[in-house]
């Protein structure tokens, strides 16, 4: 494929990824939303310093693509910056470079919950990715089929809680977003949480679609994990962006067969 370059033009929908060396999935879910049977979206990458392929991946598929430097990024502005350059008219969808739709009509599904008035957002399960590890597999996968076991495919969200309409795949309201933007002193991660608190406490609802998910891992081992779980409970409170060490490269690779059977 080649490279494509065109005007931004309105569309009803953006999808927005937040991108920097996603060499390994990007090509993947790139291709994945070119598949989708709903057509009315643009593609918005931002990136915030990529050093391998991801760049070169990103330029072989009809996408918009921006830089922010590294010492720019947060995770709130990021998407603040990727909604800023979007012309869509309605919907904002948020999808990490890792994160795979698990069907052609992913967003097609998820659109379909705005027909109520009264939802802001959508979010749906997540389970890993086929190159995950044990414990990811056995944590999300698992937790996957309890879920669509003993819960209806469908759930409606009034009360926020940890993990509600993660951006790791999203769809918001742009109205919403163009009232009031993503917190950016919530430069770590929970931007999410806070803005869906936000609008729950007006009375607005999120919707949980079984048919809105995705594969999402991020090849942790089971102290990784532990690791993960104690960051997430820390992002109730705004804290500035730095680098985890339980997500680097060699961090990961040191501990990713710990406690591996």
């Amino acid at each position: 494929m080649r490279a494509v370059s065109f005007l931004i033009t309105a569309m009803e929908t953006s999808v927005i990824i937040r991108a920097k060396n996603e060499e390994k999935w990007i090509e993947v879910v790139l291709k994945k939303l070119l598949q989708q049977t709903y057509k009315n979206f643009d593609i918005i990458v931002v990136d915030s310093g990529s050093t391998d392929k991801t760049l070169e991946i990103v330029r072989m598929f009809p996408v918009h693509l921006f830089h922010i430097r590294p010492e720019e990024f947060s995770y709130p502005y990021a998407l603040n910056f990727g909604c800023s350059q979007s012309n869509a008219e309605r919907y904002f969808v948020f999808l990490s470079a890792h994160s795979l739709p698990l069907s052609d009509t992913w967003l097609e599904n998820g659109l379909r919950n705005f027909s109520n008035p009264n939802v802001f957002g959508v979010y749906g399960n997540m389970q890993a990715l086929s190159d995950g590890t044990l414990w990811e597999k056995l944590l999300f996968n698992r937790y996957i089929v309890g879920f669509n076991m003993f819960f209806s495919r469908k759930t409606f969200v009034r009360k926020i809680r940890t993990g509600v309409l993660g951006f790791t795949h999203a769809i918001i309201r742009r109205n919403f977003w163009d009232e009031r933007k993503f917190d950016e002193q919530y430069g770590l991660g929970g931007e999410d949480g806070e803005w869906a608190g936000y609008w729950m406490n007006k009375g607005y609802i999120v919707v949980r679609d079984a048919l809105f998910s995705v594969a999402h891992s991020h090849g942790l081992g089971l102290y990784a994990m532990i690791e993960q779980f104690r960051n997430w409970k820390s992002l109730s409170k705004p804290q500035p962006f730095r680098e985890l060490a339980f997500r680097k490269r060699d961090h990961i690779e040191k501990y990713a067969n710990t406690f591996r059977d």
